[in-house]
Formats: C-alpha cells, sequence, structure tokens
C-alpha cells in the first residue's frame, strides 16, 4: 500500500520534470490551493516581510468566515 510520502515523492518528480520542461501550469494550479502560511515559509527568509500582510488578511477572511458559519 502506498503511503503520504510515496504520493509527495511522485508528485515532487511529476513537479521536477514539468519544470525542466517548462510547463508550470499544474504546478501553478496546485501551488493556488496551498495556503497563504505555506506560500510565504517557502519563501526566503528576507522575502517574507513583503507579503506579511496576506498572512493577516487571510488570517481575518477565515475568522469572518467562521463567524458566519
Amino acid at each position: 500500500m502506498k503511503t503520504k510520502n510515496d504520493l509527495i515523492e511522485m508528485v515532487v518528480e511529476q513537479i521536477q520534470l514539468d519544470v525542466h520542461c517548462g510547463d508550470v501550469t499544474a504546478i501553478e494550479e496546485l501551488v493556488k490551493t496551498c495556503p497563504i502560511e505555506n506560500l510565504v515559509a517557502y519563501l526566503p527568509d528576507d522575502e517574507w516581510k513583503k507579503y506579511s500582510h496576506l498572512i493577516t488578511e487571510e488570517y481575518l477572511k477565515r475568522e469572518e468566515d467562521d463567524r458566519t458559519s
């Protein structure tokens, strides 16, 4: 039975292949579903501050969604 780690490895391999071939369309779609915190954390530390306002906005949006649910 395949594990989550097996799946992650396969996805990373596919990403590498896609990048090598110059096709990042599927990667962009995948990244769009990632939480903003994860996207910012992926960047070098000196880039975080430029996007910290997005983390705050996302947090506030989730808080509002939780209150209206």
